[in-house]
C-alpha cells in the first residue's frame, strides 16, 4: 500500500513539520490565507489618530447569522481568518467611552482579506450609531500583490456562457488563452474547488478536469460561488502550478430557503448558415442542459444544506455518410463490404448511413455547512459526476463504420471535509481533508473483432473495434490533505502549514490489442490479400497488463505577512515541494548490458524520488499616498507544479519487458480472432523503452511581476502589469538510440541528416529518456480599465503582449509523441528554443453590463463579452521525414527565395499533373501572401512561428426578469436568450474562427531523393495555410429558462 511505503518518509516529514511549528511557536508567529475562504483587518482610531486596544469588533455574515468576534492588540490592529466569502456583511465596532460604529453591505472577495477601518468619536460628542456603506474592491486591496482575477456570484449569472464551464470564466482573465493561463501547458495549471484538488492529474483531457475526455464539466456551474485564477500569488499556500491556479469555491445555504429551476437548449434552428461554400444550414442536432438547485437551514442559525443536480443531453449527427453528396465514398462500396464481412465472419460492421453520437452526463452536488460554536465550522460537501461521449468520425474521403466508434465513460466522486477553527483573537486554524475517485474507461460498440482499413481508390474505409480503445482504462485514486495555522502578534501575520496530495493510479492501454489490419483495395481485402498487420501482446502472465503504481506530493511551508502601515504590507515565505514516488518500474537488466559501454548506469527501474524542492517568495502591495488613489505591488518568487502523471506512467509500461508486437508486411491471410493476432506472424525484435532521469525534477519556474493600479475621476481604474518567468527546470525529451548525423543536404537548405542506420543498438526502435532544461521564459504586459457605474453599468477592457518560448511544448500524452513530433531543423536531441505553443502575443478582452429595472415588477439586462487575439501559433514542416532521424513531419522547412532554391518535380493531385513550374507559382505565390513567410525567405522556418488571422468574438446575454411575489418573499422567472459570435450574425466575413490541425502545416512534401542524392519536393496548389473552422464560426443561440425562489 502507498502509505506503507510512505511511512518512512512520512516520519521524516512529520518530524520537520512539528519543528517547524515549535520554531513558529517560539517566535509567537501567526495567520495565513486560504484559497477557500476570506479574510477581514484593519484598524480602531480615535479621531487624533490614537490606536484603541481592546476595541470589539464583530463581522455578521447576514444570510446565516454566522458572528465572527475579535478584538484589537496593542497597535489597535485586529485580523478575522477563515471567513465565509461573499456577503453581505454588517460589521460593529465598540470601545467603552466611544460611540459604537457600524459598516453595512461589505462584501468579502475568495482567498483576498478586506480591510475595514474605524475611527470612533467619544460618547460625549456623537450621537446615535454611525453607520458607513462598505463596499468590496478586488483591486485595491492590501492581499493583492501578482496578477488575480476574481469572477463574483453577480458575474456569473449575467454573462454570456455556451457550456456553463469554468473555462467560459477564466477566459476574462487577460493573461489567459482557452485553458492556458501566462503562455504556459494547461497541463502545468492546478484547479482547486473548495481547496480540493479538481485538476486533471494523469494529464489526458484538453480541459484539464476530471471527465473531460466523456465531454463534461467537472461540477455545476449552479454550484459554483466564487471563481479565482492567480498566476503569481506570493501566498506561499498556492502551489503546485507553473502556468496559473484556478480556485472555485461552491455555494453554501442560508437561513433563508432559495432555490432555482432552469433549463437551457440550443439546436440548429438558432445557429447560422456556413461560412464558406454553399450557404447551408447546420445539420440537425441537440444540446439540453436542466436542473435544480434548492438550499436553507436545517437549524436556523447552526446547519444549513445545499444541493444541486444537472444533466446534459447532446445528439450531434456524424456527417459524411456513404452515398451522400459530401462523401466521395459511393454507397455500393460500404454495402460490399458490410455484406461480405457478414457472411464470411458472421461480424456485424454497425451503420454506415445516417448516425448519431451522443454526450451524457449527470452531476449531484450535495454540502452541509455547520456552525459547531462561534468559533468553529464544519463543511461537508460530496460531489458526483456520471459522464460518457461518444467518439466517431467520418470525412469527406474516409468511411468508419458503427461499430468502429467508441464511448468513452467517466465517473467521479469527489468528498471533501472542511473544519475552521478560531481559538483566540489571534489564533486560527483551516483543515481540508479531501478524497477523489476517478474511473475513465472506453467501451467499444458490437462484439470484439480487429480493426481493418481498406485504402481503396474511392477512398478509405475502416470497420471492427477501434484499436486504441479495446484495452483503455484509468483508475485513479487521490487523497489530500492540507492543515494551516495562524496567529497574529503585532503587525505579524505568520503562517504554518502543509498540503499533501497521494496518488494511486491504475493505467491500462494497449493499442493494437485486438489486431490493426491493412488492405490497398475492396479487391484484395475480399480476395485475402492483406498488406500489413500489427498487433501488440503481453509477455507477462497477466495478458492485459497496466501500469499501476503509487506518487505523492507533499508540501511544507512557513510565511510572514507585515502590515508595516495602512499602505505598505510585505510578504516573505519559504515553501519546499516533495515528489514521491515509492514504486519502481520493472528492470530491464538486458538493455543495461546492451548499453553499457554507452550509457553506463542506464536503468529501467527508477524515478525521482525524495527531493527538496525549495521556493522562497517575496510580495509586497504599497499605496504612496494617503488617499492610497494609486497602488505599486509585486513581487518575486519560485513556483513549482506537477507534471501529468501520464508522463510517469511510459515508464512503467515501455520498459521493453511488458509489451511485445507483431508488424508484419503482406502476411498469408487475414485472422479474424481478435486473440490469436499473435499467428500473423513471429514476434517484432525491437522494443521501444522509456526512461527518466533520476534526477529529474517537477517543472518549476521563477516568477516576479510589478504592477500599478491608479484610480483617476470618476472611479475609473486602470492598471500596468508585466510579469516575467523564467524557466529552472522544464521537460526534454531524448533518444538515447539515435546516432550522429552523417552529412549534410546539398543546396540551399544544408542541414544534417542521418544514415539510414539511425539506430545505435537496431534491436531498439527508440530509447526515451525524459529529462530537464533550464531554457525557456515568458513575459506578458498587460494595460486595463474598470468601471463600475452607480445606475448598475459595469465595464472592464484589457490589452496583453505576451510571448513565451520553450524547448518542448509538451503537447503529447506519450513519450514517444513528445520527441518526434517536436519541431526541429538539425538535431532532435539538441531542440532549440523557440516560440511555444503557448505564446500568447496579442489579447483583447472586455466584458460589460447593464440592468435596467422598471416599475417593481421587471428588469432587463444585457451583458457583453468580447475577445480579440492574434492567431494562435503555427509551425510549418515537411510531409515525410526529410533528414532521416526516423520522425514523421517533424522537420521544420527552408523557404525558398526562388525556384533554384527547391528542387520541385511532377506531381498529380485528383487526376491533375502539375510541373515543378506551375507548383512554384502557386507556393512563391501563397509565401508572399504571409507575412511570416515573406519575412523569412531563405531562412528556416521557426517553431511555432506563424500565426494564423486575427479572431474576433463578441458573446451576448440578454435577460429579462419578472418578479412574482409570494407572500412577503419575492420570486423571479427569467428567461434568457445568449447570442455566440455575434459578428457572424451581421455579416458571414466576421468572427471566423481558424484552425490548423496540430498547429502543424505539412506546407511542402518530400519526395524522395534523386539519382544524385539531391531532396526533391511536390507542393499542392490548393494548399491552404489555415482552415476556416464551420462551426466555430457560426453564431450561435441558445435560450434559457430560469424560475428562481427565496
Amino acid at each position: 500500500m502507498l502509505f506503507n511505503k510512505l511511512l518512512c518518509t512520512m516520519k521524516l516529514l512529520y518530524s520537520f513539520f512539528l519543528l517547524s511549528i515549535f520554531f513558529i511557536l517560539q517566535v509567537q508567529s501567526v495567520w495565513a490565507q486560504g484559497a477557500t475562504t476570506a479574510a477581514m483587518n484593519g484598524t480602531v482610531r480615535d479621531q487624533s489618530g490614537t490606536p484603541l486596544p481592546g476595541a470589539t469588533i464583530i463581522a455578521v455574515h447576514n444570510p446565516t447569522n454566522t458572528q465572527y468576534v475579535s478584538t484589537t492588540n496593542t497597535e489597535g490592529y485586529y485580523n478575522i481568518q477563515n471567513m465565509r466569502v461573499g456577503g453581505p456583511y454588517t460589521v460593529r465596532t465598540s470601545y467603552v467611552g466611544y460611540q459604537e460604529q457600524r459598516t453595512e453591505n461589505v462584501s468579502l472577495a475568495l482567498g483576498q482579506s478586506a480591510r475595514v477601518d474605524f475611527t470612533l468619536s467619544e460618547s460625549s460628542r456623537e450621537l446615535g450609531e454611525v453607520q458607513v456603506l462598505g463596499e468590496r474592491n478586488d483591486v485595491f486591496n492590501q492581499d493583492r500583490t501578482g496578477a488575480a482575477t476574481n469572477v463574483s456570484r453577480e458575474q456569473i449569472e449575467r454573462l454570456p456562457t455556451l457550456s456553463r464551464s469554468l473555462q467560459d470564466f477564466t477566459r476574462l482573465t487577460p493573461q489567459a488563452t482557452g485553458n492556458s493561463i501566462g503562455g504556459t501547458n494547461n497541463r502545468y495549471n492546478n484547479i482547486t474547488i473548495d481547496g480540493a484538488v479538481n485538476n486533471d492529474v494523469f494529464g489526458l483531457s484538453g480541459s484539464g478536469t476530471p471527465g473531460g475526455q466523456a465531454g463534461t464539466q467537472p461540477i455545476s456551474l449552479d454550484a459554483i460561488q466564487e471563481i479565482q485564477v492567480v498566476i503569481a500569488p506570493y501566498d506561499v499556500k498556492q502551489g503546485n502550478f507553473t502556468g496559473g491556479g484556478i480556485n472555485a469555491i461552491t455555494r453554501s445555504g442560508t437561513n433563508q430557503f432559495s432555490g432555482s429551476v432552469y433549463g437551457f437548449g440550443r439546436n440548429e434552428d438558432i445557429i447560422g448558415k456556413a461560412v464558406e461554400g454553399p450557404r447551408e444550414k447546420a445539420d440537425e442536432f441537440k444540446n439540453y442542459q436542466y436542473g435544480v438547485r434548492i438550499g436553507g437551514p436545517i437549524i436556523r442559525d447552526k446547519l444549513f444544506f445545499f444541493t444541486n443536480y444537472d444533466a446534459t443531453r447532446v445528439t450531434e449527427p456524424v456527417r459524411f455518410a456513404p452515398g451522400s453528396a459530401e462523401s466521395q465514398i459511393p454507397l455500393s462500396a460500404a454495402e460490399q463490404v458490410a455484406s461480405f464481412v457478414q457472411e464470411t465472419y458472421g461480424y456485424d460492421v454497425g451503420s454506415f448511413g445516417g448516425f448519431d453520437r451522443d454526450t451524457e452526463s449527470d452531476k449531484l452536488f450535495v454540502r452541509l455547512d455547520w456552525n459547531i460554536t462561534d468559533n468553529h465550522s464544519l463543511t461537508l460537501r460530496h460531489n458526483y459526476v456520471d459522464a460518457f461521449q461518444d467518439s466517431y468520425s467520418r470525412s469527406r474521403s474516409e468511411a468508419r463504420f458503427g461499430n468502429n466508434a467508441y464511448r468513452f465513460n467517466s465517473k467521479t466522486n469527489t468528498t471533501v471535509a472542511e473544519l475552521n477553527s478560531r481559538f483566540s483573537n489571534n489564533w486560527s486554524n483551516n483543515l481540508i481533508v479531501g478524497y477523489s475517485r476517478i474511473r475513465d474507461f472506453r467501451e467499444t460498440l458490437g462484439q470484439l473483432f480487429p480493426q481493418v482499413t481498406i485504402f481503396d481508390p474511392v477512398g478509405t474505409l475502416v470497420f471492427g473495434s477501434e484499436r486504441s480503445s479495446t484495452a483503455n482504462e484509468l483508475d485513479q485514486d487521490i487523497f489530500e490533505f492540507t492543515d494551516n495555522l495562524t496567529y497574529l502578534w503585532g503587525k505579524h501575520n505568520f503562517t504554518v502549514g502543509t498540503h499533501n496530495e497521494f496518488f494511486k493510479f491504475r493505467n491500462l492501454f494497449i493499442n493494437n490489442l485486438n489486431g490493426r489490419w491493412e488492405f490497398n483495395s475492396i479487391e484484395d481485402f475480399i480476395n485475402n490479400r492483406p498488406a500489413r498487420v500489427r498487433a501488440t501482446y503481453s509477455l507477462t502472465s497477466d495478458p492485459r497488463p497496466a501500469a499501476e503504481f503509487n506518487a505523492a506530493q507533499l508540501g511544507f511551508y512557513v510565511q510572514d505577512e507585515y502590515t508595516a502601515s495602512d499602505r505598505l504590507k510585505l510578504t516573505l515565505g519559504l515553501r519546499v515541494d516533495i515528489p514521491v514516488f515509492p514504486d519502481k518500474p520493472a528492470r530491464n537488466t538486458e538493455l543495461e548490458n546492451d548499453f553499457a559501454s554507452i550509457y553506463p548506469g542506464l536503468r529501467t527501474d527508477r524515478t525521482p524520488s525524495g527531493q527538496l524542492l525549495w521556493a522562497p517568495r517575496f510580495g509586497f502591495n504599497y499605496a504612496p499616498t494617503q488617499d492610497q488613489t494609486l497602488q505599486i505591488r509585486g513581487g518575486t518568487g519560485i513556483f513549482t507544479g506537477r507534471v501529468p502523471f501520464v508522463w510517469m506512467s511510459n515508464q512503467f509500461v515501455n520498459t521493453g519487458t511488458i509489451l511485445g508486437t507483431i508488424d508484419v508486411s503482406n502476411p498469408a491471410e487475414f485472422i479474424p480472432d481478435p486473440g490469436n493476432q499473435t499467428a500473423a506472424g513471429p514476434p517484432v525484435q525491437t522494443v521501444e523503452v522509456n526512461v527518466i532521469n533520476d534526477d529529474f525534477k517537477l517543472p518549476r519556474v521563477w516568477r516576479s511581476n510589478l504592477a500599478f493600479d491608479y484610480t483617476f475621476p470618476y472611479g475609473i481604474v486602470a492598471t500596468i502589469e508585466g510579469i516575467y518567468s523564467k524557466t529552472l527546470n522544464d521537460v526534454v525529451y531524448l533518444d538515447l538510440n539515435l546516432v550522429e548525423p552523417s552529412g549534410t543536404l546539398p543546396g540551399a537548405d544544408n542541414r544534417f541528416v542521418y544514415p539510414s542506420a539511425r539506430r545505435i543498438n537496431p534491436d531498439y526502435t527508440n530509447i526515451i529518456l525524459l529529462d530537464n532544461t533550464d531554457e525557456g521564459y515568458r513575459y506578458s504586459l498587460t494595460g486595463q480599465l474598470r468601471k463600475d457605474f452607480a445606475n448598475g453599468l459595469t465595464t472592464s477592457l484589457a490589452y496583453t503582449y505576451g510571448k513565451s518560448k520553450d524547448v518542448n511544448s509538451g503537447t503529447s500524452s506519450t513519450a514517444l509523441s513528445n520527441y518526434e513530433f517536436n519541431q526541429i531543423v538539425n538535431f532532435p536531441n539538441d531542440p532549440q528554443l523557440e516560440y511555444s505553443r503557448y505564446d500568447v502575443r496579442h489579447r483583447i478582452v472586455g466584458n460589460g453590463g447593464y440592468t435596467f429595472r422598471y416599475g417593481e415588477n421587471a428588469a432587463t439586462g444585457i451583458s457583453l463579452f468580447y475577445q480579440g487575439q492574434s492567431g494562435l501559433p503555427i509551425t510549418f514542416v515537411y510531409n515525410r521525414d526529410l533528414n532521416g532521424d526516423g520522425n514523421i513531419a517533424n522537420d521544420l522547412i527552408y523557404i525558398p527565395r526562388n525556384q533554384g532554391e527547391i528542387n520541385l518535380v511532377p506531381v498529380t493531385i485528383s487526376g491533375t499533373t502539375y510541373s515543378p513550374e506551375e507548383q512554384w507559382a502557386a507556393l512563391d505565390a501563397l509565401i508572399s501572401g504571409d507575412d511570416y513567410l515573406s519575412d523569412r525567405r531563405g531562412q528556416y522556418a521557426e517553431r511555432y512561428g506563424g500565426r494564423m488571422p486575427w479572431t474576433h468574438q463578441f458573446d451576448v446575454r440578454i435577460f429579462q426578469d419578472f418578479y412574482l411575489n409570494a407572500g412577503e418573499n419575492r420570486h423571479t422567472l427569467q428567461i434568457t436568450f445568449d447570442i455566440f459570435n455575434v459578428g457572424n450574425l451581421l455579416s458571414r466575413d466576421w468572427g471566423r474562427q481558424y484552425f490548423v490541425n496540430n498547429n502543424a502545416n505539412e506546407l511542402i512534401r518530400f519526395a524522395g531523393n534523386n539519382a544524385a542524392g539531391a531532396p526533391t519536393f511536390t507542393f499542392n496548389p490548393n494548399t491552404r495555410i489555415y482552415n476556416v473552422s464551420q462551426f466555430d464560426s457560426r453564431w450561435q443561440g441558445q435560450l434559457g429558462l430560469r424560475y428562481i425562489f427565496n
